[in-house]
């Protein structure tokens, strides 16, 4: 266990640990014992608890990290870093008891806040490993290309009836055989948005999708993409938008962003003008100069850079073209349906190791279908590994019908529990996920699922769907609440083997454990020492008097204890020099200054022999005035010629200027206890934890067995 003793430290070690965690979703074996097959003895008492060798070095491994555990330490060293160990784990194992005694373990506020560190936690081993990493490499090699595709939409909602599912994957194929017969995809592509929306405008590109690679579309739709060869036309493809027909055009290897510079000329007739410029950049003129000749005009001026585009953000022309040149190279002239242009590659991304890429993609498949493809799987075998049985596919064994062998009668077979009761009490609000109903309503309350020492009925099953339903696309009913099932099925799977991990994995166990002591002792130092040492007053002016006797001037260290020279300064600022002069305001507040006038008095003189009506600038205030303290050295306010009591004027660098009136100049001295509080405040509550674990070392008992600490070897 990490002993640390800021609120800064834990938080950062916490939120670091959690994330290291969770980039490696596979469960991992900490650390081993030390003592796994010798003896474990006693290195730590506290309040009658025994802290063992093995206990104490594992937390002294976590703690510590490589870098005390390297070979290249001496044993005088090591043996040094566990002596210093040990003393600050006997504090957190007497502040730990402490918080237990308080009842800290207990709080509210810990237990949610440990349920959400051990929910990120346990992803990792709630999921098909296998089939997770092999998704993650297929993504990893898909992502090395980049697709230029068209496609065709049928649609038709996921929930659709079986009717509606079958006319639009006919409708598909019937599309795909005039394309595969001959026909233009993109002709056949406009034909069928003209069909599908007639009231819609068809683009000439319809159905035409820009360069994509990995996560960019959807699972499905990505999949059959990326199985085709330039110039096929893709089977029907299932997606949750309906049936889709791919096209693929081109397939490039390129990856993430590119910085360019382009040249580009309107229209197609302009194949000579952008001849004369390729000539000018062979002959060795600049690109940014030939640059401001294209009709980029938002580019032109700035030799025609564009930086950081992503692939789907340029036109498919340029995608093509870039994925042949290599960075410095610049291309021949070629034509794009916005007419010519010459790009020179300035720099592109390379696709980063795959360990790199693993925490993006793992970020990516929340929303992803690949994410439920893993999750499934798991769901499976997690009801396979521990005896979860689905009672609605489990057949009732039935008696032997008349007659022996092929002659005996064979009965339809039965399941032992179905979804009829509740199919029987959802009404169509179910499609708008407004379907509510008492617990009464439901009479057939029979099991669905078993799982070790325990089940799940079908009023488990209603109240899932009356907490998890969404709005859908009318359907056959009994299709709907199927889909809920096998849902509620592997949620329910996923749970035991949730409740599991603790039992099975004594990694996962010590690592809440982990998170939980570190939220116990967050905690505990919050409310007993930081915020406690804040209160404390009489304390704290006790510690300020002590310790700023200590500090000198002549120290460089202490400086930040001391005010350098300082000056109280007014500064009255006139907007408009024509209205006032310089000269004048300087004579007036040489008066002022005097008479030890306010700074409100000085503004009110200013204001009264200000002529209003020489003001060029009428919004503004005539005359504003601020009173500041500057710190020699650590201000702009004053030159160094301003450094006495005076009056200046500095031009504000407009129309106006700054009179600045220094009233008095102030010695070096030591900064009080509230000026300073913030430098000292750090070391009071360092002073104070030491007090406090002195007190609580002494309370509980604590006692190191030195003796058998100075044995320890690793």
């Amino acid at each position: 266990m990490k002993v640390i003793s800021s609120q800064r430290s834990v938080v950062r070690g916490l939120r670091m640990f959690i994330c290291v965690s969770i980039i490696f979703h596979f469960p991992f074996s900490i650390f081993n014992s030390v003592s796994a097959q010798g003896s474990d003895p006693v290195i730590l008492e506290v309040g009658g608890q025994q802290i063992r060798e093995s206990e104490f070095m594992r937390d002294f491994r976590m703690s510590a990290g490589e870098s005390a555990l390297g070979s290249g330490k001496s044993q005088a060293e090591k043996s040094k870093a566990l002596a210093e160990y040990a003393e600050l784990y006997a504090n957190f194992r007497a502040k730990l008891l402490d918080a237990k005694t308080l009842g800290l373990d207990t709080a509210s506020t810990l237990r949610y806040e440990l349920a959400n560190y051990r929910h990120d936690l346990a992803a990792p081993y709630l999921i098909d490993s296998v089939m997770l990493m092999n998704i993650l490499h297929e993504a990893y090699e898909r992502n090395r290309y980049a697709l230029h595709t068209a496609h065709i939409l049928v649609k038709v909602s996921l929930d659709a009836s079986p009717e509606d599912t079958l006319a639009a994957y006919n409708h598909c194929m019937e599309l795909r055989k005039r394309i595969v017969g001959g026909e233009d995809f993109m002709a056949v592509a406009i034909e069928e948005a003209q069909r599908a929306n007639p009231r819609s405008p068809v683009k000439p590109n319809e159905g035409e999708l820009s360069y994509f690679s990995s996560f960019a579309m959807v699972y499905p739709f990505e999949s059959a993409a990326y199985a085709l060869e330039p110039g096929e036309v893709s089977m029907p493809v299932r997606t949750r938008y309906g049936y889709h027909l791919i096209k693929l055009f081109d397939r490039v290897e390129m990856y993430g962003k590119v910085t360019l510079q382009h040249i580009w000329l309107r229209g197609s007739d302009k194949q000579h003008a952008i001849g004369r410029m390729y000539e000018n950049l062979l002959n060795g003129t600049p690109f940014e100069i030939v640059a401001r000749q294209s009709d980029d005009e938002s580019t032109a001026q700035q030799g025609g850079y564009i930086s950081d585009a992503m692939l789907a953000q340029l036109p498919q022309e340029y995608v093509k073209v870039l994925s042949g040149l290599k960075e410095g190279e610049v291309s021949r002239p070629f034509l794009s349906r916005y007419g010519w242009h010459i790009v020179k590659l300035v720099k592109k991304d390379t696709l980063p190791p795959f360990e790199s890429m693993v925490p993006y993609y793992k970020q990516k498949m929340v929303r992803d279908q690949r994410g439920d493809a893993s999750r499934k799987s798991f769901a499976a075998s997690t009801r396979k590994k521990y005896g979860i049985v689905d009672l609605t596919v489990t057949p009732v064994k039935q008696p032997q019908g008349k007659g022996k062998g092929k002659k005996a009668k064979k009965q339809p077979e039965v399941m032992m529990a179905t979804l009829d009761a509740v199919t029987a009490i959802v009404n169509d609000s179910i499609f708008r996920g407004e379907w509510r109903f008492r617990d009464t309503a439901l009479h057939d309350v029979t099991p669905l699922v078993t799982i070790p020492g325990g089940e799940y009925t079908t009023l488990d099953f209603a109240r899932y769907i009356r907490k998890n339903q969404r709005t859908k696309s009318r359907c056959d009913k009994g299709y709907l609440i199927r889909t809920y099932y096998d849902d509620f099925l592997d949620s329910i799977s996923i749970a035991y083997a949730d409740s599991q991990l603790e039992k099975e994995y004594p990694d996962f166990a010590e690592l809440v454990d982990e998170y939980r002591r570190g939220l116990i002792i967050f905690d505990y130092n919050e409310k007993k020492i930081w915020t406690a040492a804040i209160e404390d007053s009489v304390g704290f002016a006790a510690f300020y008097a002590r310790e700023s006797a200590k500090k000198s001037m002549q120290n460089p260290e202490d400086s930040i204890y001391f005010w350098r020279t300082r000056a109280r300064v007014v500064v009255l600022h006139v907007a408009d020099s024509l209205a006032l002069e310089p000269g004048k305001a300087v004579k007036l507040m040489r008066k002022a200054l005097d008479k030890n006038l306010s700074s409100s008095a000085m503004q009110e003189m200013l204001l009264e022999k200000l002529n209003r009506k020489k003001l060029r600038v009428p919004n503004a205030e005539p005359v504003t005035v601020t009173v500041d303290q500057v710190e020699k050295n650590h201000q702009s306010v004053l030159a160094d010629d301003m450094w006495q009591r005076g009056v200046y004027a500095v031009s504000d660098g407009n129309m106006g200027y700054r009179v600045l009136v220094v009233q008095s100049i102030i010695d070096p001295c030591l900064k009080s206890q509230l000026e300073a509080r913030g430098y000292y405040l750090s070391g009071w509550q360092n002073e104070y934890e030491q007090n406090l674990c002195k007190s609580l070392r002494a309370k509980y008992k604590v006692k190191i067995h030195y003796d058998a600490l100075g044995k320890i070897r690793y």
